[in-house]
């Protein structure tokens, strides 16, 4: 019996190497073998330098959301056209050494840790604990842009998390719920089917354009002598809608938006909002149903909290060099001054004199980029080792940036393409200006590149088939 019991168990543990698993280092555990590099956050930045990291590092993410968001499909989870999940991906598949549910209070750079608090544990101070890093990312993302304008956390609705696109969701099915009472006034009916979207952006555009597709394409099945009822506004505070696209594809889209029924309304400001009522500088109060709020973006409190690094004067995003080191405050633009093995990448960060759009394309990239030049960096130092005792003195005096430009050149973004969604199957896309798409082809375009881009095989195959059969009431 016990040789059985040895062959089945080797058999066993044969298979289990064969399948590729591996137990995970904790961080109590990490000895000198591995280099470890942690990385804060859990957005597009954050998940593309995970992704393909060489096993030479000790991987540790850390954030307080367990999980990646693909961001673009919001607005079509907010509208019913997909399932919640369908936008979610786990950290940990992305196979990360260690990971922890938590959020980074502050850095050490000297010594090289972040001290951590978890809300699986109330925030509480007492058990704080910190992380030592060779390597750190910063990738922590951004908040939604309020500019302090009074009511807008209290009655608006915001569409960043995947929580946040579930009750936009119950709101909209609420508003038709309620106007169908035959207890509730004309007015009240009107006022419950007006939605403002304020953000003339691509995720305010798109937004608008599923909300439109939702209203005339499934829910007028269900209240039918309600449609009439509905409009939409769009509100932005610049001269046009889309100001990311050539003004040709814009006016495209204004023109578009304009035949569907929903009404743009350019040089706006907020200033303030109450339960349904917007308050416009220029027009006044304007009754609602629900306000979807997508402007701009705030700095989380890390990066405000953040002392000794170089900061933009616009957003407060913490700046880097070329090859994203994150700069010392003392740094000059003549004379950059890095703070060695430190990366900040995505809407948290701008390239000084390359001011990028906060997209989820830039973000993505620069995340790819810092992760193959890593693995570069990786092979350099087992080189540097290995060579003879006179070269690593030459190689000890080379500096961070010295070794950057050894290894490969700093990080260019490549405009693929710019997408937004109208509504109607109809779209726009554009490489760089003067070469844009509209119409039905631009909508396959969006279409197959969101599908090409979620992480997970179940949700390449989810995704185009709840795209088939749509269900708002789900």
């Amino acid at each position: 019996m016990s040789l059985v019991a040895t062959t089945c168990a080797r058999s066993a543990l044969r298979r289990v190497r064969l399948s590729g698993w591996k137990r995970s280092l904790s961080t109590i555990e990490l000895d000198d073998r591995r280099k470890r590099v942690v990385v804060l956050g859990a957005g597009w930045a954050a998940t593309s330098v995970l992704r393909g990291l060489s096993d030479k590092f000790q991987t540790v993410a850390i954030s307080p959301r367990a999980y990646f968001v693909f961001t673009p499909l919001l607005a079509s989870t907010s509208c019913g056209t997909l399932e919640p999940r369908t936008a979610l991906e786990s950290v940990r598949s992305l196979k990360p050494s260690e990971y922890f549910e938590a959020s980074v209070q502050s850095i050490d750079f000297e010594k090289k840790e972040v001290l951590c608090l978890s809300p699986l544990q109330g925030w509480d101070p007492s058990k704080a604990f910190s992380v030592k890093y060779d390597k750190l990312v910063i990738a922590v993302g951004a908040h939604t842009q309020t500019f302090n304008i009074p009511g807008v956390r209290e009655h608006a609705y915001f569409l960043k998390e995947t929580k946040d696109a579930i009750k936009i969701r119950k709101r909209i099915l609420g508003c038709f719920e309620e106007a169908s009472l035959p207890s509730t006034s004309e007015e009240r009916r009107r006022q419950l089917l007006h939605f403002c979207v304020v953000g003339g952006g691509p995720t305010g555009v798109e937004f608008s354009a599923e909300l439109h597709d939702l209203i005339h394409d499934d829910l007028s099945r269900h209240y039918p002598s309600l449609i009439p009822l509905v409009s939409i506004s769009l509100y932005d505070v610049a001269p046009r809608i889309l100001s990311m696209f050539d003004s040709v594809l814009a006016d495209y889209a204004a023109n578009h938006f304009a035949r569907q029924g929903i009404h743009v309304h350019t040089r706006r400001t907020v200033t303030r909002i109450d339960d349904g009522v917007v308050h416009l500088k220029e027009e006044g109060p304007v009754k609602c149903g629900m306000i979807v709020w997508s402007t701009g973006l705030d700095m989380t409190p890390l990066i405000k909290e953040l002392k000794g690094v170089k900061k933009d004067h616009k957003a407060g995003r913490i700046m880097t060099d070329g090859y994203l080191h994150l700069l010392d405050s003392a740094s000059e633009a003549e004379h950059p001054k890095v703070i060695p093995d430190v990366y900040a990448i995505g809407d948290c960060a701008v390239i000084e004199g390359d001011e990028l759009p906060s997209t989820a394309q830039v973000a993505s990239q620069q995340g790819a980029w810092l992760r193959r030049h890593l693995n570069r960096l990786a092979k350099y130092e087992a080189k540097a080792i290995a060579a003879p005792p006179k070269a690593q003195e030459t190689s000890a005096e080379t500096t961070a940036v010295d070794i950057d430009s050894k290894v490969g050149r700093g990080f260019r973004y490549h405009n693929i393409l710019t997408l937004a969604y109208l509504g109607s199957w109809n779209a726009i896309a554009q490489r760089s200006k003067g070469h844009g798409i509209r119409g039905r082809i631009a909508w396959f375009l969006w279409r197959g590149a969101y599908m090409t881009k979620t992480i997970s095989l179940r949700n390449k195959i989810r995704v185009p088939l709840l795209w088939l059969v749509r269900n708002p009431h789900k």
